[in-house]
């Protein structure tokens, strides 16, 4: 589960967001980013953009990771907005797109190719080397919503690995996931309908 930046209390149920909607955000930064990320790995070498998403009961969070096979620490950013549930809009694609295009302009900084010390500062354990981060959660405007950006360098795939060995060896948790990423997969559209009214990076 990822961090919430809300009370744990509210944030204790959440879904994660589909597989095919994170993979088209990861396709997005990738190629937004691809001069960039090629020269992070000469550093950090099979660097990828790695998504994760969860809806909380008041809160949606989008993290994309920096991140290179065999290393434990990865560059990741969250992005968070406020979600009314029973609000009939903004509906949880619209708070997507804004996270989307947020984090898009903090990669943008990151990964800027005319900034080389700053890409080889994300190839770093630590992230004292990097300007301009919010370490904590920072407001910043994206369109007409209130997204809330922190950076830090945990890695959520290695989270998710341990989640999934969990679910396989407890087939109670198993049947707890697929029932959440139904009820993931029913708050908004994903597939090319998805690509169509999808975020987009400046």
């Amino acid at each position: 589960m990822l961090e919430s930046r809300r009370s744990r209390e509210k944030a204790l149920k959440s879904s994660p967001l589909p597989r095919d909607y994170l993979k088209m955000v990861e396709e997005v930064f990738t190629t937004n980013f691809d001069e960039g990320l090629q020269l992070l790995e000469k550093h950090q070498p099979s660097s990828r953009f790695e998504a994760r998403g969860e809806v909380f009961l008041d809160e949606v969070v989008l993290a994309v990771s920096v991140a290179s096979p065999g290393k434990l620490a990865a560059t990741t950013a969250y992005a968070s907005v406020d979600f009314d549930p029973k609000a009939s809009s903004p509906t949880v694609q619209d708070l997507l797109e804004a996270c989307v295009d947020a984090l898009g302009t903090l990669f943008n900084e990151l990964l800027d190719p005319k900034k080389p010390d700053q890409i080889e500062a994300l190839s770093l354990e630590s992230l004292s080397a990097l300007e301009k981060v919010p370490f904590d959660w920072a407001k910043v405007e994206s369109g007409r919503f209130k997204v809330f950006l922190k950076v830090d360098k945990a890695n959520p795939s290695l989270d998710q690995l341990a989640d999934d060995w969990l679910r396989q060896n407890d087939p109670s948790l198993k049947d707890e996931d697929q029932e959440e990423q139904k009820e993931a997969s029913e708050l908004f559209v994903t597939g090319e309908k998805a690509k169509r009214g999808g975020g987009n990076l400046h």
